[in-house]
């Protein structure tokens, strides 16, 4: 008996020894779910009842209690309520001995003032937390309504990735693949509903056509639905979709003759209903379903002209001008629906954020919010969160670059860095190198391309002198750029305002003569109609030029018809039809150095992987072969003969090397650039054969963040 009771007690004693620990434990653990709640869900509210729960135990420890009123304080704040204020004086009243948590409360005090009931204007310090995503992010990414959850494209499937894994905040979970059956997912566009029950989406086109068709489908996977097809151009910018509340209606946007508007259908089917006459794109329903923000865009996703936010009744009304931008894009709103988030490109390194009032109209002043440094854009915004943090899409620096390498392969060098260039050439004695650039100042670089050289052993770029009084050309990166014999005149493909097409919107380019001295500019090809001259090369003799002219389709059929090589006098002319490639697209004609064959890569129209194609034809006979396979034709592929006109180079697909091909035996070599991440594109050959000259760049990373702690907002209201 004796032993009995021994045993007894001391079981005893190990049941309440570890009830103790489990009920000292029991508010530790309920402020580690509290944190959970907070950061890594982001569902505020939940987290402050977590934490009050704590602040009211009185079993609780007094540190762990003072941490709970510190939190309850910060959530309130960061959902920019007047609470804060009562949580952080609490705090600075009760619990004097915990010093480091009253120090925090009284600096936040300091920040809040008590005004009437408002908390005051001046905002919190905003902060960006990176979510580390473990695959690479190359399509948008969606926001789920409640925040817990992301949506995005990997394979053309949908996957939806919890945001809180077992990692804890900011790692997620695994991800689970939404069940599409076997439509194909196009990796722009995705939208949820507002009650996160359903999502839309774009279908992946088929190769023969430019309309796309647009799905629904649950959030927990199942039979999509088709609500509509339409043309939307090949800009991603035009994607981008959004669905109602409850998910009972469609706001996407479509161009019919020229003029793209965002329109409203039921998924139940029915007349796509247009709202407005403004140009427009990137509907967004406001969270109430009543409001619809949308971008002005009156160039079909080309980011030219002034492109800002607007809302609009989704039941159709008057439109209201929210928020001027340069080139606006990704509005989303709030979830109280009292702001709307937008990126400008022409302002990548902020997140702007505009309050509006219940009708849509701009309630005060747009709040630009810098992003972290390192960032080199916003891309675009992924949602906004119950709990107030904003997903984004943000790059890393892009590094681009000029390089030179010896022909055998080895030690790479680089010639000029840190902007834009395509398309560089060697001059004829080898000392400078050519290419296209963006210019130096001023927005929409990109789309004003011009012409500059760099020595060949490096140094810094100096942009051509354009000819007194002649028309402002615009270079296209695939425009050839081939330096005259003589070493005096650049022939290239350019555009200039007036040469827009007519019903397509696309520049007509020309081939034009543009001296290096800035002397004179000549265009020495004309033509009515859709079409457009490319890539142009000069004969070794320098009297004549061979080009691509290929035939531009009015939308919504493909963009880029027939392609055929001409020939044309250097001093301008009838052009004469070398080779006409019927059913296949054309691109990188370059000429050989003995001046008896052109070279030049031909892909099917069907895209087949066994119809890309290195050809040359007898400049004298018109008669073409087929030189090799190659694994990719696309305009950023070129082609460079070796001196003695026995090879030609290339640069992969992968843009890993450079292969040389030999026309004797159809060999190839591989020549390594040893330039690791570094993609190359478009190259040329030295005259004398010693070096190849190609472009790269070493692409940034997208990565996924949020943006806390940036209410309320300086100058309003928005508790």
């Amino acid at each position: 008996m004796k032993t009995f009771n021994v045993i007894f007690l001391l079981i005893t004693v190990l049941i309440l020894g570890c009830a103790s620990s489990s009920f000292s434990q029991a508010p530790e653990q309920s402020f580690q779910k509290g944190l959970m709640k907070e950061k890594g869900e982001g569902d505020l509210n939940a987290a402050i009842d977590i934490y009050n729960e704590i602040v009211s135990n009185q079993a609780a420890d007094k540190s762990l209690q003072a941490k709970a009123l510190l939190h309850v304080g910060l959530c309130y704040e960061k959902l920019g309520r007047t609470e804060a204020t009562k949580a952080y004086q609490n705090l600075v009243n009760n619990f004097p001995g915990q010093k480091n948590e009253v120090a925090i409360a009284r600096e936040r005090l300091n920040k809040l003032l008590l005004n009437e009931g408002k908390v005051a204007a001046e905002p919190l310090n905003p902060k960006f937390i990176r979510v580390s995503i473990p695959t690479e992010i190359r399509s948008t990414l969606k926001l789920s309504p409640d925040g817990k959850e992301l949506a995005l494209v990997t394979e053309k499937k949908i996957w939806k990735m919890p945001l809180s894994g077992n990692l804890g905040p900011n790692y997620p979970g695994t991800p689970v693949q939404l069940n599409t059956g076997d439509i194909e997912v196009l990796g722009s566009g995705l939208a949820w509903s507002g009650d996160g029950k359903w999502i839309a989406f774009n279908e992946v086109g088929a190769s023969d056509k430019d309309t796309l068709n647009i799905y629904t489908v649950s959030s927990k996977g199942g039979k999509p639905k088709k609500i509509i097809e339409c043309f939307r151009d090949a800009s991603m910018i035009n994607y981008q979709l959004s669905l109602s509340p409850k998910g009972k209606m469609l706001a996407y946007s479509s161009i019919d003759d020229r003029q793209q508007h965002f329109k409203t259908i039921s998924v139940k089917g029915g007349k796509a209903k247009q709202l407005t006459d403004i140009m427009a794109r990137e509907p967004a329903f406001s969270p109430n379903g009543k409001l619809i923000a949308f971008v002005e865009d009156k160039d079909m996703g080309k980011f030219d002209g002034e492109q800002g936010i607007w809302t609009i009744p989704a039941k159709g009304g008057k439109a209201n001008l929210v928020a001027e931008a340069g080139k606006a894009t990704s509005p989303i709103w709030s979830p109280d629906g009292k702001m709307i988030a937008f990126v400008d490109l022409n302002s990548v390194k902020h997140i702007n954020i505009i309050p509006v009032s219940n009708s849509g109209k701009a309630a005060g002043e747009v709040t630009k919010i810098d992003v972290p440094d390192g960032i080199e854009w916003t891309m675009s915004l992924a949602g906004w969160t119950p709990g107030n943090k904003i997903g984004a899409l943000l790059s890393t620096y892009n590094e681009q670059a000029i390089y030179t390498l010896p022909a055998a392969g080895g030690q790479a060098a680089i010639v000029l860095n840190d902007c834009y260039a395509s398309a560089p050439r060697w001059s004829p004695d080898g000392k400078q190198i050519f290419f296209t650039t963006e210019p130096a100042e001023g927005v929409n670089k990109i789309y004003r391309l011009t012409l500059a050289s760099v020595s060949a052993t490096g140094g810094v770029r100096k942009f051509l002198p354009q000819a007194a009084g002649g028309k402002k050309l615009r270079q296209f990166s695939q425009g050839g750029n081939r330096i005259s014999p003589d070493g005096k005149t650049i022939i290239s493909a350019a555009y200039c305002t007036d040469d827009t097409l007519a019903n397509i919107d696309w520049p007509g380019s020309h081939i034009w003569k543009i001296s290096i001295d800035g002397t004179e500019q000549t265009k020495i090809t004309e033509i009515d109609g859709p079409y457009v001259d490319m890539s142009p090369s000069w004969s070794p003799d320098g009297k004549k030029v061979a080009f691509v002219r290929t035939k531009l389709n009015k939308p919504p059929t493909n963009m880029f018809g027939e392609s055929n090589l001409y020939t044309v006098s250097s001093s301008g002319g009838n052009p004469k039809l070398l080779i006409a490639e019927s059913g296949k697209w054309l691109v990188s004609p370059v000429w050989s150095h003995d001046g008896k064959m052109i070279a030049y890569l031909t892909r099917e129209k069907n895209n087949s992987e066994t119809t890309k194609a290195l050809n040359v034809i007898n400049v004298s006979t018109g008669k073409s072969r087929v030189v090799g396979k190659v694994p990719a034709v696309h305009f950023q592929i070129d082609l460079a003969w070796s001196p003695d006109s026995r090879r030609i180079a290339f640069n992969d697909n992968k843009g890993e090397v450079i292969k040389v091909i030999s026309l004797d035996d159809g060999s190839i070599e591989d020549i390594r650039t040893n330039l690791g991440d570094v993609q190359i594109y478009q190259l040329d050959w030295s005259p004398d054969g010693e070096r190849f000259v190609f472009c790269g760049v070493k692409y940034g990373k997208t990565e996924f963040w949020f943006l806390e702690d940036f209410l309320p907002l300086k100058g309003t209201d928005n508790k």
